[in-house]
């Protein structure tokens, strides 16, 4: 739901909301379900076209009402952006999500932090390749803003929030520093985890 709404800010599309989901329901219910067989959120509906997943929904709202910014108009920046979003969900998430389940979601007398640390240092070497690929660039797909940063971006907030060790990374770092600096990054993204 962040990438979608950080995307729509971004691209100053209006909207229409409707919160679904944990404690909002609603993605059980049998019209939310035609929309979305999964019943996960997101889902948008864009003049009678629906769609799900939140990567697909930022490349088409990026392709739709970004042209020459989020969706670049160079092929490769754009194939750049796109690996860097496959790779956050691809590498990134599987390795996170464990960690932030571990610490965000299980009561603190649960928690197996053995496991957190271990896996928390997976994530690490994960965001070696970030700062690998963050040489000589100011965003994930070389100096402009693109879709590409809006996974990544989730996600890279996610890490530094969580009270984890981490690795010495200063692009990724001031990579994030950068993120912090847009408005809609702020309001959507930069939130408490829960």
């Amino acid at each position: 739901m962040q990438k979608v709404l950080w995307a729509l800010a971004e691209l100053k599309v209006p909207y229409e909301r409707m919160d679904a989901g944990l404690q909002f329901g609603v993605v059980n219910e049998p019209f939310y379900r035609k929309m979305n067989p999964n019943g996960r959120v997101p889902t948008i509906e864009d003049d009678g076209f629906v769609l799900w997943e939140s990567n697909a929904i930022v490349r088409y709202l990026a392709g739709t009402h970004g042209a020459g910014t989020l969706w670049p108009d160079d092929l490769r920046q754009r194939a750049d952006a796109d690996r860097w979003m496959d790779w956050a969900t691809s590498t990134v998430a599987p390795a996170l999500t464990p960690v932030f389940w571990g610490l965000i979601r299980t009561p603190a007398e649960k928690r197996n932090m053995a496991s957190i640390e271990a896996d928390a240092e997976k994530v690490g070497q994960a965001f070696q390749v970030l700062e690998q690929g963050l040489e000589g660039a100011i965003m994930s797909a070389a100096n402009s803003f693109t879709m590409g940063d809006i996974p990544l971006g989730t996600f890279v907030h996610r890490w530094y929030a969580l009270a984890v060790k981490r690795p010495k990374l200063p692009r990724v770092e001031a990579y994030y520093q950068r993120l912090q600096q847009r408005a809609p990054y702020k309001k959507h993204v930069m939130l408490p985890l829960s």
